[in-house]
């Protein structure tokens, strides 16, 4: 006998259509599998008008898609009032840019309209950026899919950037930033991480009685399968490129880590495969060795032409899901240990863990140098992800324990 399905309204501050960040893979993996047990009504926010063209792509999954372009009808004057009004509730506060954005008169009374008119037995909110009278208003399951723990993203990146000010003055943002990030977490019945260290970083600072539940980011490991291995010697970074941490960390493999493999072997070949890059990043393109690639519709493409992916990331907070989708394809990784913290990877798990720019270089080279090896490794990575790591061993199993956790509550 078929299942009986529950209603689920699943609130999220970003269009997924097209694929172009990691939370976007998320999203629509979550997507497909809870649309097994639930009845979804999806709402988000729309950045441009092109993407309404991709709402056929929710609907194989939604039972009701409702996304909004919300118009801007303030003058000049209204919009600079604004921005100070942000800038110093962000410095003194600890209001993220996002909070302001999704919960503009507008989004609320709409996203509160659905919530009022109609009986989900959960509402599923991606993040923590929406107004405390909104999640009140819920009547049903409050489940929150934390992702990263955001003041620790904060704290770790200002620490990093910002060395020449004040400690004192970073860790008063800190402070305030999580505060306010887990007065809104505490209002949710359930919180879902992606790792065990943001599940203990979050125990430590919420309630006692909290629920917590990890569920990593999980890969569709037959979209992401193996192809074949590539002659020309080429090395890939991947992440979206519009993000701090990546830009940091592409920056600093061109800059302090490329001379020294360039020195070993001159004809290697560096793709930094991402949207949005900022202009440091695209002027890397001027040398002959780089491709700096934007937005691509298949990143497939890109990293089956590496013989090894470079993410020398500096800062460790967060899931990188696209470690995972790498693995899959059986492509060997170099990364840092921040890259993987908390991510429950070993080295020699289809990756080879280093810390500095010349032991990062002699990982890259004992790939490079050795097929077999490479091969070996590659496939190692791929078996840890179809076991661990796949989309049955992470966002089904997440949906199946929904359901049975809505039935216990009801």
């Amino acid at each position: 006998m078929e299942e009986f399905k529950k209603r689920l309204l699943f609130v999220n501050n970003r269009f997924p259509y097209p694929v172009e960040m990691g939370i976007d893979m998320r999203v629509t993996n979550l997507l497909e599998a809870l649309s097994r047990k639930f009845d979804i009504d999806f709402v988000c926010i729309v950045g441009s008008k092109e993407k309404f063209n991709y709402i056929p792509e929710l609907k194989k999954y939604c039972h009701h898609v409702e996304a909004f372009l919300v118009p801007n009808r303030k003058s000049q004057l209204h919009r600079l009032i604004y921005k100070i009004s942000f800038a110093f509730s962000y410095l003194f506060k600890g209001t993220p840019s996002h909070f302001f954005y999704t919960n503009l008169s507008e989004i609320k009374k709409r996203i509160l309209n659905l919530i009022q008119n109609n009986h989900y037995d959960i509402i599923f909110f991606e993040y923590w950026f929406w107004d405390k009278r909104l999640i009140n208003a819920c009547k049903g399951l409050k489940v929150i899919d934390a992702n990263d723990i955001q003041f620790e993203r904060i704290f770790q990146f200002r620490r990093g950037k910002f060395q020449a000010f004040s400690n004192v003055w970073i860790r008063f943002q800190r402070d305030r930033y999580m505060k306010r990030e887990c007065e809104h977490l505490n209002l949710f019945d359930l919180i879902i991480v992606t790792t065990d260290k943001d599940k203990k970083t979050l125990q430590n600072c919420l309630s006692s009685q909290k629920e917590i539940v990890i569920s990593p980011t999980g890969v569709d490991t037959d979209y992401f399968s193996p192809r074949v291995v590539p002659n020309e010697e080429s090395l890939v970074f991947y992440g979206d490129m519009s993000h701090s941490i990546n830009i940091d960390g592409g920056l600093y493999l061109y800059k302090e880590i490329m001379p020294l493999i360039w020195n070993k072997k001159k004809n290697v070949k560096l793709s930094i495969v991402g949207n949005s890059p900022p202009a440091e990043i695209k002027a890397l393109d001027s040398d002959h060795r780089v491709t700096v690639t934007g937005y691509v519709k298949d990143v497939r493409d890109w990293l089956a032409m590496a013989k090894v992916v470079v993410l020398p990331l500096r800062f460790e907070f967060g899931h990188r899901g696209r470690i995972y989708e790498v693995m899959a394809m059986g492509i060997p990784l170099v990364v840092t240990p921040q890259a993987i913290k908390g991510m429950g990877l070993q080295n020699g798990e289809g990756l080879l863990i280093a810390d500095s720019p010349v032991s990062i270089t002699e990982a890259v080279l004992k790939i490079l140098n050795n097929t077999e090896y490479a091969t070996e490794l590659g496939m190692k990575g791929r078996k840890t992800v179809c076991e661990r790591f796949s989309k049955a061993a992470t966002y089904d199993r997440l949906t199946g324990f929904l359901y049975e956790y809505s039935k216990r509550r009801e």
